[in-house]
């Protein structure tokens, strides 16, 4: 065996052999990732797939040097320090709870370093995993007894141990036999009115006649009937109530079916402690004092609304948007669905620091009386956040200030108000030709007014939403830029409806979005390169005109990813679509009149429609590692105007840490034109078209105080120009698309800190339209950030994952 940074075809060792990868043979209805996930052991983890084990190498590196007698002495002696210590200082609480934290952490150290090894074993090196006969035994019999709750009754799981590069492969063979499927499902339910209400909801029923009979589906079964009970009333039974009689007898008459059958009986007891179906006979609603301070120095608020009973003790909000939220209500079937909805929309208000439910029984034994409490979040918050700002083109990074002052139920009704104001410096390069680095200051005030409901007209869709966490926020910002070519300011007013029908699903909606954008100054050498990009076709120049900007918006998005934890198989779809300037188009003289307001005849105004969707999938295939695919297009058509352009900010742009990572930010295309330069600088290339799609493996590299990740990726795509006075070799044609598409690849480095992702990404490119060649081939390792070669490696940072 080789020790070092790598390990290959390591020796069997006194401890018998390492354990090889491991198959699955013969299965054909249960996948292999159901049973592989019954197999705890994994291999020690290889390099690319090649028999090289760099891991065990680092691990088998730090044994040369590590003494397991000498770790163990140390522990000893800490212990022994420790209660000498605590001898000495008996009669000192004070001094003992000292000494306690201290040799807690120093313990816990040395028995770290006593049983998991030093440095490279224990961080960085992973501790050779070796194969045991009987954890493959155990392994076969948990596939078997995993098939047979699965409905194969006859399944056999044998294996065999193969040594292959000195290591042991193990080789599961399954036999499935022939599946059981459920031929009759009956249900025998002890009260006429609970048999009523579970047959009306059969159709979501986990056991399904002429389905394959599934172990998992049964306990889903109770909980179901436990579920749809409990919503119903009966607020005392259990899904232990719940009990099945399977008739296999048929399974073993003589049959030439692919299939065995079974009649399955579903048993629910109501017993007389679960036969009461409750009412709710009152619901008491109150807000408690802050934590830590006694309620008996408060005079408290009693007041009723709608039939519920309010009670404030410091912080009084309003009972009229109290009640929109309140999902259980007197004298009504008790529900723990809107029970736990209740709570839910309360706690989404982000008024209260917890909510919490009881219930007491009425004196006449058939209801109940609910009791909702909760404890107020302080009504002032200040937040503060510095940090740098990191630009990827030749960039050095320049400090920021954030500073957000929160006000929460401004006007007793559980508004948020929140003011920010952010500062910063960016080192940028000179935009106008030589490479020197300056300054770019930006300074932004945003405010923001939130309402938790839908401020429409006559209540509008109010009692549709009412338990979809509605929000109405207000917004005005004001933005200012100065850089040495230009001063740049805008101000934004929107308002935007948002609401989410499931936990997985979220509309918005912005029917006043307003942007005044205003270029105050401009230097004599940056106006001559935005004439010379409008002769190129580059539309940079109307960015910096005095412009009027409103639009009308919405988005939906679907995300089923897991807010935390490991990758699971999970989709992400988002798609908006917006349309500028439509009131110009119902109100013709409303141009004038801005015009007016603002005493400026050339000020521009835009209208356009413009869409985006983008999709992604991700596939969990470890326990660490997970296979993504991404697809991302839209589209900008601009309409009635002498330009017929959009506003810069709404095009399309391809390159960057969450595009094509080969090529710079936003310097990819249009179509296979070659990169527009102004003094050997290249310029931003807009699009109007916008095609792309990401593949990325994901996976675990190690863990130092953090997890450090890898991932290889494959990114193409690329932007293109619809008008029809477009270049052609900027316009989209369907005929040249695929040579138009940029190809690029690359590997990223990801420290993740649970709380915090920093991302390094390297990309080079493949196939690159503007040359309508092949590139990755003239990749010079010396001259690997040499932007004057064809191709080189563009370094991506970022925060966070690209998608």
């Amino acid at each position: 065996m080789l020790t070092g940074l790598f390990a290959c075809a390591p020796k069997p060792t006194s401890k018998g052999y390492l354990l090889g990868n491991s198959s699955i043979k013969g299965n054909r209805v249960v996948s292999d990732s159901e049973l592989e996930d019954l197999i705890p052991q994994r291999p020690n983890r290889r390099l690319l797939g090649l028999p090289v084990f760099p891991y065990l190498g680092l691990y088998r590196f730090g044994e040369l040097f590590y003494n397991r007698e000498e770790k163990q002495r140390k522990v000893i002696e800490v212990t022994q320090n420790y209660q000498k210590e605590s001898q000495e200082h008996a009669n000192s609480p004070r001094k003992l709870e000292r000494i306690q934290r201290r040799y807690a952490k120093k313990l816990e150290k040395a028995q770290a370093r006593a049983t998991e090894g030093n440095f490279w074993m224990r961080v960085l090196g992973e501790a050779p995993v070796f194969y045991v006969h009987a954890d493959a035994t155990q392994n076969a019999e948990k596939m078997q007894k995993y098939l047979y709750n699965n409905g194969f009754f006859d399944a056999k799981v044998t294996f065999k141990p193969d040594s292959i590069f000195k290591r042991i492969r193990v080789t599961y063979f399954v036999t499935e036999n022939r599946a059981t499927m459920i031929r009759n499902l009956q249900y025998q339910v002890s009260t006429a009115l609970a048999d009523s209400l579970i047959k009306a909801d059969v159709k979501n029923a986990a056991l399904q006649p002429r389905k394959r009979y599934d172990g998992d589906a049964f306990e889903e079964e109770r909980i179901r009937i436990e579920t749809l009970l409990r919503n119903e009333g009966y607020m005392t039974f259990s899904r232990q109530n719940v009990s099945y009689v399977v008739n296999d007898t048929i399974t073993n008459r003589p049959t030439d079916s692919l299939f065995k059958s079974v009649d399955v009986r579903v048993r629910v007891d109501l017993p007389a402690d679960a036969n009461k179906r409750y009412t709710v006979n009152s619901v008491s609603f109150e807000v408690l004092p802050p934590a830590g301070v006694p309620d008996s120095i408060f005079r408290k608020d009693t007041s009723t609304f709608q039939g519920i009973k309010y009670i404030f003790s410091d912080k009084k909000f309003s009972r009229k948007v109290l009640d929109t939220k309140m999902q259980v209500r007197p004298q009504t079937w008790y529900s723990q669905k809107k029970e736990r909805d209740t709570q839910q929309q309360l706690s989404l208000t982000d008024q209260f620091r917890f909510v919490n439910y009881n219930y007491t029984l009425d004196s006449t034994g058939g209801g109940i009386n609910s009791y909702f409490r909760a404890i107020p979040l302080d009504k002032y918050q200040i937040s503060t956040d510095v940090g740098l700002n990191v630009i990827q083109l030749q960039g050095t990074p320049g400090p920021f200030a954030n500073l957000s002052y929160k006000i929460r139920n401004v006007f007793n009704g559980m508004e948020n108000f929140e003011a920010s104001v952010r500062g910063g410096i960016e080192l940028v390069p000179n935009f106008v030709g030589n490479r020197q680095i300056y300054k770019s200051e930006e300074i932004a005030v945003n405010t923001s007014l939130t309402f938790p409901r839908l401020l429409t007209p006559q209540r509008l869709f109010k009692s549709r939403t009412a338990n979809l966490n509605p929000r109405t926020q207000l917004n005005l910002g004001y933005n200012y830029v100065n850089r040495p070519e230009y001063t740049r300011t805008n101000i934004k007013i929107n308002t935007t409806y948002s609401w989410q029908p499931t936990t997985t699903t979220l509309f918005n909606v912005s029917l006043v979005d307003l942007n005044i954008l205003n270029t105050t100054r401009k230097r004599d050498d940056f106006k001559r390169l935005l004439d010379s990009l409008a002769i190129q076709g580059n539309n940079l120049i109307y960015s910096f005109n005095q412009s009027f900007v409103s639009d009308i918006n919405l988005s939906f998005v679907y995300n089923t990813n897991p807010i935390a934890g490991p990758p699971k198989n999970a989709r992400y779809f988002r798609v908006a679509l917006e349309s500028g300037g439509t009131s110009l188009n119902i109100l013709p003289r409303q141009q004038e009149a801005i015009r007016n307001v603002f005493g400026n005849d050339s000020l521009q105004f835009y209208k356009y429609i413009r869409w985006n969707a983008d999709f992604r999938r991700y596939w969990a295939t470890g326990r660490r590692s997970s296979f993504v695919a991404r697809v991302n297009a839209g589209a900008v058509f601009s309409y009635g105007d002498s330009t017929k352009v959009p506003p810069y900010e709404k095009y399309f742009f391809a390159g960057g840490s969450n595009s094509l990572r080969a090529w710079l930010p936003r310097r990819l295309g249009p179509g296979s034109s070659v990169p527009v330069t102004y003094n050997n600088l290249s310029i931003e290339a807009p699009g109007e078209l916008l095609l792309e799609g990401n593949l990325e493996w994901r996976g675990f590299l190690a863990k130092f105080f953090g997890d450090i990740n890898y991932a290889l990726f494959v990114d193409v795509g690329n932007v293109w120009r619809l008008g029809k006075e477009t270049p052609d070799d900027q316009r989209f044609k369907a005929n040249r698309l695929l040579r138009d598409l940029a190809v690029g690849t690359g590997f990223g480095v990801r420290y993740d800190l649970s709380f915090f992702i920093l991302r390094f990404d390297f990309g080079v490119k493949v196939y690159d339209p503007a040359l309508q060649r092949f590139v990755l081939d003239e990749l010079k390792l010396k001259h690997l950030f040499r932007r004057t070669e064809a191709n080189s490696l563009n370094i991506n940072l970022g925060v966070g994952y690209p998608f």
